[in-house]
C-alpha cells in the first residue's frame, strides 16, 4: 500500500451521517478525504500519521462534555494523533455555532508539542452549507457554497494556495509519466487474462532497461529500484515543464500578491532553498561524481593542499577581517571527474579542485578573481568539529585541482553531493581555466 498514502483533506467528526455529505461533496470535485470519528482505535499509528495535508475540516464538539477549554483541548489532542509534525502548511476549517471558540482552539494549536502551526482558522456553520432537498429527502450539502467560501479563504492565503495547485500538478505529472510507460507496455493478446500476463511481462523487462541504462556498470539488485526511480525523475520534470503554463493560468489574482511583497528573504531562507536545488545528501557512502568533502587539519589527506595553500592571494581587507575568515573556513574538496567516468568504471584517478567553506557573514574577506568560483549561500547543518549548523559560501580555487588513486578517495566519506547542474557549471569553469592561454593586446 506504499504508493497509495497521503491524503490531501482531513475531516475529524464524531457523527458520521454528518460527515458522509461533506466527503461526497469533495469527491464530486475529485479530491480525497480522510474521514476520522475520534475513536482512538481508529486512529492511525504514530508512524502512520498523514504529512501533505493542506485542509482540516474540524468538528468543535466530538462528543465530549465540560468546559471550553476540555472540547477544545479534546478536539486538538485528537487531531495532533492525525497529522504527522513534518505535515507542512495548512489550514483549518472548524464547524460550530460559536465563533469564539475559534481563538481557544488556535492557541492550542499553537502550543501543541508537535502539531504544525495553520495558516489560516476559519470558522463555520455546518447548519448554513445544508439545502432543503425535495419533499422528504435528506437535506443536500452546499459544496458549491463551501467551495466559493474556501476560495475566498485561500485567496487571502496567496503562498499556500500557489504551492498547492503545484503539488497537485507533480501528482499530476507524475500520472502522465507512469501512464507513458505503461502504454509502451501494449501488447495483442487474445483476452484479459493474456493481456495481463503480457502487460506484467514486457512492464518488467522495460524497467529492467531503464535501471540498467541508469546505473551502467554498478547495475546491482539493491540498486535497482533506486536507478528506476531517478531515472524517472527527469521524465516527471520534463512532464512538469509542459504543464506550467497550463499550471499557472488559475493563480492570475495570486501574482499581483506576490509582486507587492517588498523586502528579501532571510539568508537562511535562501541558503535553504539553494540546498534543495544544488545539494544532496544521499549515497554519502558511495563515491559519485560531485561528492564534496570537508576536512580539517587531521583529517587532511596527503593528496590535498592546505588551507593556507588554498587562501593564498584569496584573501583582501584589513588583517583583523582576514584572521577570522581563516579561522572559519574549511578545507574542501569537490569530486569532478566526468560522470560517464565514474558510470562505466574507466577511472584511472580521481579528479579534485580543492576550495574552502565560508561563512556566508565572511564571504566579503574573499577577492573577486577569475581563479575563484564562490557558489552559495548553502545550508549546512553541521559536521561535528568541522562546520556549525548554518549559511555558507563554497569558494573552489581553480589553482588547486588534484588527483589521487579513486581507491583512496573512496575511504573518504562526503558532507554533501553537488547536483548535476551546480557540478556541470564548475567543472565547465575548471576546465576553462586550465585551458586559458591568454592574449597579446595593445591598450
Amino acid at each position: 500500500m506504499n504508493g497509495l498514502s497521503g491524503a490531501r483533506v482531513v475531516l475529524l467528526d464524531d457523527e458520521s451521517s454528518e460527515a458522509l455529505p461533506v466527503i461526497k461533496a469533495f469527491s464530486k470535485m475529485g479530491v480525497p478525504v480522510a474521514f476520522f470519528d475520534g475513536k482512538n482505535a481508529e486512529l492511525p499509528a504514530k508512524k502512520r500519521r498523514l504529512r501533505g495535508v493542506r485542509l482540516a475540516i474540524l468538528d468543535m464538539n466530538l462528543g465530549v462534555t465540560g468546559s471550553n477549554e476540555t472540547i477544545a483541548s479534546t478536539l486538538v489532542q485528537t487531531f495532533g494523533r492525525i497529522v504527522d509534525d513534518d505535515n507542512g502548511p495548512y489550514g483549518v476549517l472548524i464547524w460550530t455555532n460559536h465563533p469564539d471558540l475559534k481563538d481557544l482552539v488556535a492557541r492550542y494549536i499553537y502550543e501543541h508539542a508537535t502539531l504544525p502551526k495553520p495558516v489560516f482558522v476559519v470558522t463555520l456553520k455546518k447548519a448554513s452549507f445544508r439545502m432543503a432537498g425535495r419533499k422528504g429527502a435528506a437535506r443536500r450539502f452546499a459544496i458549491g457554497k463551501l467551495s466559493r467560501e474556501l476560495l475566498r479563504i485561500l485567496a487571502e492565503n496567496s503562498p499556500l494556495e500557489c504551492l498547492q495547485v503545484w503539488e497537485g500538478t507533480c501528482f499530476r505529472a507524475a500520472t502522465n509519466v507512469t501512464n507513458s510507460i505503461a502504454e509502451l507496455s501494449g501488447a495483442a493478446t487474445a483476452n484479459l487474462d493474456q493481456w495481463r500476463k503480457a502487460w506484467r511481462e514486457e512492464t518488467l523487462k522495460l524497467l529492467l532497461v531503464i535501471s540498467k541504462a541508469s546505473a551502467e556498470e554498478h547495475h546491482t539488485e539493491a540498486n535497482c529500484i533506486p536507478s528506476i526511480f531517478l531515472a524517472l525523475n527527469p521524465l516527471h520534470s520534463d512532464r512538469m515543464d509542459l504543464l506550467v503554463e497550463e499550471l499557472a493560468e488559475g493563480l492570475p489574482g495570486h501574482a499581483a500578491h506576490i509582486m507587492a511583497a517588498t523586502g528579501g528573504a532571510a539568508t537562511e531562507r535562501k541558503a535553504k532553498v539553494n540546498t534543495m536545488l544544488h545539494l544532496a545528501a544521499d549515497q554519502l557512502d558511495r563515491f559519485n561524481p560531485g561528492n564534496l568533502y570537508l576536512f580539517d587539519r587531521k583529517s587532511r589527506p596527503d593528496f590535498m593542499p592546505t588551507i593556507e595553500e588554498v587562501l593564498q592571494d584569496c584573501l583582501e581587507g584589513k588583517e583583523e577581517k582576514q584572521r577570522a575568515t581563516r579561522r572559519g573556513a574549511r578545507l574542501c574538496g569537490l569530486e569532478v571527474t566526468p560522470a560517464c567516468d565514474h558510470a562505466q568504471n574507466k577511472m584511472r584517478l580521481s579528479r579534485l579542485v580543492a576550495g574552502v567553506v565560508v561563512p556566508w557573514d565572511q564571504k566579503g574577506a574573499i577577492k573577486k578573481a577569475g581563479f575563484l568560483k564562490p557558489v552559495g549561500p548553502f545550508h549546512f547543518q553541521g559536521k561535528a568539529k568541522l562546520l556549525k549548523a548554518g549559511s555558507y559560501s563554497v569558494v573552489f580555487n581553480s589553482r588547486y585541482v588534484v588527483t589521487a588513486k579513486p581507491a583512496v578517495v573512496m575511504e573518504l566519506h562526503a558532507a554533501v553531493r553537488v547536483r548535476a547542474s551546480l557540478l556541470a557549471d564548475v567543472q565547465s569553469w575548471t576546465s576553462y581555466q586550465a585551458a586559458r592561454q591568454g592574449v597579446m593586446m595593445l591598450s
